[in-house]
């Protein structure tokens, strides 16, 4: 079973609610196929780079999922065939991409400590510099 990416754009129009059964639908694609769905997020809504189907905004949503490469052309026909879906895109990621997607998560995780770090380093720098302060007060 390999790994996907798959982002579609709907139209702006659509509530929360049709987004959500839209999600849904999706997932119960691709677990239906015996895939099995990592994450979906809904990006929500954003300026296009050029009108699609006389549409300047649209709502994006991203999904992250691993299955059997059978189901990409059901899943794209269900793309084709909803109305409220404008664009979609999905890639198969290979080793290199999910390598990189790890060391991106492991990233993101780590900087919570090195902020704190860079504001201890600030700190401790700013407690070091009480005679500067007492020249500048003085001129």
């Amino acid at each position: 079973m390999n790994f996907y990416e798959s982002i579609f754009i709907a139209r702006p129009s659509l509530l929360d609610e049709e987004i959500a059964k839209i999600n849904e639908k999706v997932k119960g694609i691709i677990e239906q196929a015996g895939g099995t769905v990592q994450k979906i997020e809904n990006w929500g809504k954003k300026k296009l780079a050029y009108e699609v189907q006389k549409e300047k905004k649209g709502t994006y949503v991203f999904l992250f999922f691993q299955s059997d490469g059978k189901i990409i052309s059901e899943l794209e026909r269900a793309y084709r065939l909803d109305d409220g879906i404008m664009k979609f895109l999905t890639v198969k990621l290979d080793k290199k991409d999910l390598a990189q997607r790890e060391w991106a998560k492991k990233k993101k995780e780590s900087q919570p400590e090195e902020q704190e770090k860079i504001q201890e380093r600030a700190s401790e720098e700013i407690k070091a510099m009480p005679a500067v302060r007492q020249e500048v007060q003085e001129t």
